[in-house]
């Protein structure tokens, strides 16, 4: 659960002597403060319109009769069999120009395997290039992974700059950084796209640092505007309000959501060139791993479900659960949270869907008693049919949802499942 500060450590706190720091003690240039001195800045804000169909219809008493409305709609969108109405989101690399400009997309690789946020990164590069005229590297780093870049290369990768050594076996933030940031400097790239990872995160404010560039974190979609400069798109004020970042520093970094953009469809017969990159073995790693645990596969299994049930606060205690459960196995789907479920404790970390959580893309994804705040919308955009369910008419999930029913939870979830049994027998 999330700390929670005591009235006592409250008024302690306010009680503390407060140290003033003036700029001057930290540096003689004022000119490395405030706005003249940030290396990233925000353009024109914007407002995201979800779309999506509105259909809502509010309960009038018979629940089962709502259900059954509700199923013969998702039956006609492709429930229980083939979805219909999804859009293509899907690519294939086109060529790359040599003598342009290089995206480098940094590879992560989990346990041998790369993490299918890096094939999103290089499918969204790949897009990039082609508006700038240049070309897709990838950055590989580890231990036995050469075999690997034929699979980057597939997926859109024209160059793979390789790092690797036994000494990289285990994730070591000072050699990524150094590796990274001594590539970086060598070669001058267009931009840098890392993934926004428990890694990631850690490197990349590492690197940016070390090369005085800015980064901007968590985006969730990448554009080039008209002057062919990277914009970097971040969530504003807790709302669907979108912040377009620039830089004022070569090259552009940002770290990527997982689950937020389109990979491409990979090509096995692209090839790419190899290039080896320094490894630095003159100091000894100042870490070491102790010991690692694996987590329960809940989350792993929401990144490739089909369907999804997302539970919300408006279930009112984690003993209507099984409720909810009963409703994912009739769809034979998997369940996700929001934060403050999570924070709750009602289901694991991993569950979590939003944007301090997943970003998922199922073809269809219900909501039971969840608010529909952007913070969580993020990590369902990409879903294809949106079903919501919540007793608050004004409920902001309604603009998220292409159907929607207005009422108790507690009789339209029973009645649904109902439904959905009849509907298709197991």
């Amino acid at each position: 659960k999330p700390g929670r500060a005591t009235p006592e450590q409250i008024q302690a706190a306010k009680n503390k002597t407060i140290e003033v720091i003036e700029p001057r003690a930290l540096a003689s240039d004022l000119n490395l403060f405030g706005l003249a001195g940030s290396p990233t800045w925000v353009t024109e804000i914007y407002t995201i319109e979800p779309k999506r169909k509105h259909i809502v219809r509010t309960l009038n008493g018979d629940a089962d009769a709502a259900a059954q409305v509700v199923v013969r709609d998702l039956m006609e969108e492709g429930l229980f069999g083939e979805w219909k109405n999804r859009a293509p989101e899907n690519f294939s690399p086109g060529d790359q120009n040599w003598q342009g400009d290089a995206i480098w997309v940094v590879a992560e690789i989990i346990e041998g395997k790369i993490r299918p946020v890096t094939f999103e990164m290089l499918g969204r590069a790949t897009q990039l290039a082609e508006k700038i005229n240049g070309y897709v590297a990838a950055v590989l780093i580890g231990d036995n992974v050469s075999h690997l870049a034929k699979t980057l290369a597939a997926y859109g990768a024209t160059k793979v700059l390789l790092a690797e050594d036994a000494t990289l076996a285990a994730y070591d933030p000072e050699i990524f950084t150094t590796i990274l940031a001594n590539a970086i400097r060598a070669r001058n790239p267009y931009a840098v796209l890392i993934p926004s990872t428990a890694n990631g995160r850690d490197f990349a404010p590492r690197v940016a640092a070390r090369l005085n560039i800015g980064l901007t974190g968590d985006v969730i979609g990448l554009e080039i505007d008209d002057q062919k400069r990277l914009v970097q798109l971040k969530p504003a004020f807790g709302g669907n309000i979108v912040a377009p970042i620039l830089s004022q520093t070569r090259p552009a970094m940002a770290t990527i959501r997982p689950g937020l953009l389109p990979s491409a469809v990979p090509d096995p017969e692209r090839k790419a060139q190899i290039e080896k990159l320094a490894v630095e073995k003159t100091r000894a790693p100042r870490t070491r791993v102790i010991a690692t645990e694996v987590i329960a596969p809940e989350g792993i299994e929401l990144d490739r479900a089909r369907i999804i049930v997302t539970v919300g606060m408006g279930i009112g205690t984690p003993e209507n659960l099984p409720v909810v459960r009963a409703l994912a196995a009739a769809l034979d789907a998997r369940i996700g949270a929001t934060r403050r479920v999570v924070d709750a404790g009602w289901l694991p970390r991993q569950q979590q869907i939003g944007l301090t959580g997943r970003a998922v893309a199922p073809h269809l994804y219900v909501t039971v008693g969840v608010s529909g705040k952007f913070n969580h919308a993020v990590g369902m955009q990409r879903a294809g049919i949106v079903l919501a369910i919540n007793n608050n008419p004004e409920a902001e999930i309604f603009k998220h949802a292409d159907y929607g029913i207005v009422g108790d939870w507690a009789m339209i979830v029973p009645a649904l499942t109902r439904a959905l049994v009849a509907a298709h027998p197991k």
